[in-house]
């Protein structure tokens, strides 16, 4: 008889305030089965961030590896990338492992056997950390993966860690030829200048917009792989995304005969306070909502809107703050600031050009190219002619990697559990040394900092919510989003 493993995570939607909400979730093992075929999973509807815990049972799972994908689907019909995760069911007469590490195995590219690899020994311990001087002057030039086992005093291997690298021809030299030629596929690499080629013009950096063709594809999960060539025909290692093909939503052509709101709680649809009107395509006008009987505090307006044929569309909302009329500010805004990451303080920030009784346009707002890879947040406020700032708006973005092999040892940097109750464990490749360490929390205020080379980070005295926790090493600079439970 097998176990019967539970896996438990937490999903965020990595959503800014422009974007839709998640409707619902499904999983499924190993293979897609198509968009809407997974198994679903029950939420808490309509949220923005989706923190919340999840049981996955894996009954019917053979033994061995698997993997589970989720994926989002929201509010207007767009599904978002799947997240990913590996993991292994084992027999249920299986047995915690209690016995030290006496040894490593390596190996390049394949697997010769359990056994079979170079051996690495070790003094025996129930910890190993330690570096590794792994000789490479057998492999050619080009792409290779290194893959590395543990065995214990029983005899038994543990599974393999892996890292991906690329071995140069001596000397290496740095590479100052343009760019004359890209290329991309999608999931499965068809061999270095077989893919389908893109136009592009010569030069040192490719910095443009580049269009896909997906209109053939059926429905479904995919990944895409770009690279480039140079003048010296060298191409170089790919960069890759996630996107998934979804079916095209139905166009409703029905009048618009009625629309109803309601606050924070949503009591149904067709049972929120109604508000009547003239059947038409588009409705264009402003609406006086009563707050009267809400709380003094802040609250969410959700409204939607009914058509001739009985159907309501998802809601849209915004979220408004109810205040005692001592409290109503009627001054003018004079000021505005923003900053990224780090708050500077009141008036330390970016100065934007601002003034009038409200801010209603599209602001343009610069990124440095020195920016750390990964998640960020952006927050705005403003001054009135009283001399005082409001609270904040924030919205979260990233920051792509680029291609190059910085990039890719970056990527190899793994931060977790994700989320976690008390510590964050920093794994790193073996030439990445650590310079600075800093968590920042959603205030935008660094509530830790070291240069140490630490492996693990206590966040237990915190408070719980989202922080962003910023790597400088070495090689680069890397921020990603860490949720304390």
């Amino acid at each position: 008889m097998k176990r019967l493993i539970y896996i438990t995570f937490i999903l965020a939607s990595y959503l800014m305030s422009a974007q839709s909400d998640i409707s619902e979730l499904e999983y499924y093992f190993n293979t897609d089965p198509g968009v809407g075929n997974g198994t679903s999973i029950a939420i808490d509807p309509n949220v923005e961030l989706l923190d919340q815990n999840f049981n996955i049972p894996t009954a019917g799972l053979p033994s061995g590896n698997h993997k589970l994908f989720v994926r989002a689907v929201k509010d207007d019909g767009s599904v978002g990338y799947y997240y990913s995760q590996s993991f292994s069911i084992r027999n249920a007469n299986a047995t915690f492992n209690s016995a030290n590490i006496d040894g490593f195995e390596y190996y390049f590219n394949t697997d010769p056997g359990i056994g079979n690899g170079t051996q690495l020994s070790v003094t025996e311990a129930e910890d190993v950390n330690q570096s590794f001087n792994i000789s490479t002057t057998s492999l050619g030039a080009g792409n290779h993966k290194l893959f590395i086992r543990t065995i214990n005093s029983d005899g038994t291997y543990s599974t393999y860690d892996n890292v991906t690298f690329s071995i140069m021809h001596a000397p290496a030299v740095f590479n100052t030829s343009n760019i004359t030629a890209a290329e991309y596929y999608l999931n499965t690499d068809p061999g270095v200048g077989n893919a389908v080629n893109i136009a592009i013009s010569n030069g040192e950096l490719l910095n443009e917009n580049l269009a896909f063709i997906t209109n053939t594809l059926t429905q479904g999960s995919y990944r895409a792989f770009l690279r480039v060539k140079n003048a010296d025909d060298v191409w170089s290692m790919y960069d890759r995304v996630s996107f998934s093909v979804v079916p095209l939503a139905d166009i409703n052509t029905a009048d618009i005969n009625s629309i109803e709101y309601f606050f924070d709680n949503d009591p149904g649809v067709g049972m929120g306070s109604q508000i009547n009107l003239t059947d038409t395509e588009i409705v264009n006008q402003n609406l006086a909502i009563p707050t009267t009987g809400l709380t003094t505090g802040s609250h969410r307006l959700f409204v939607r809107v009914g058509n001739t044929n009985g159907t309501y569309s998802l809601y849209t909302h915004t979220v408004i703050a109810v205040k005692t009329p001592a409290f109503f500010n009627n001054a003018s805004i004079v000021a505005a600031e923003y900053f990224i990451d780090t708050d500077p303080g009141l008036g330390n920030g970016t100065q934007i050009a601002a003034s009038g009784d409200g801010i209603d346009e599209n602001l343009i707002i610069s990124t440095s190219g020195s920016m750390a890879q990964g998640d960020h947040y952006v927050y705005i406020r403003v001054q009135n002619t009283d001399g005082s700032w409001s609270l904040y708006e924030r919205a979260h973005f990233e920051v792509s990697s680029t291609l190059g092999l910085e990039t890719e040892t970056l990527n190899e940097i793994s931060m977790f559990p994700n989320p976690t109750h008390d510590n964050i464990h920093l794994k790193l490749p073996e030439s990445v040394i650590l310079e600075t360490v800093q968590l920042i929390d959603l205030n935008g205020k660094v509530v830790f900092y070291t240069q140490e080379q630490l492996h693990k980070i206590d966040l237990s005295k915190l408070s719980n919510g989202v922080y962003l926790l910023q790597l400088k090493t070495n090689v680069g600079e890397i921020s990603k989003r860490i949720i304390k439970q």
